[in-house]
């Protein structure tokens, strides 16, 4: 089979999600030296009060991450729930 072309990043998404890529397993190329490049980040800088802070480290503690990682994550938790 042969891999159509996609209008867009969304259709071939749409395209991905329903069909397997070993049905078109000849229609791909062998390459080498592929890079991944994660977006880049920006930093945010935020002053909570000591109490704040420490309880962060606790629960970060608790789950087995660095504080910021915590704290990111349920950034990203709260505007994902806060999307829907």
């Amino acid at each position: 089979m042969k891999v159509p072309k996609f209008k867009n990043i969304r259709e071939e998404r749409e395209f991905w999600a329903t069909h397997d890529s070993t049905d078109y397993h000849d229609d791909f190329e062998v390459t080498k030296n592929v890079v991944f490049v994660r977006p880049k980040k920006e930093v945010l800088s935020l002053r909570l009060e000591p109490k704040i802070i420490q309880k962060l480290k606790e629960r970060a503690e608790k789950e087995g991450l660095p504080p910021t990682s915590y704290a990111r994550m349920l950034i990203i938790k709260g505007m994902r729930e806060g999307a829907a």
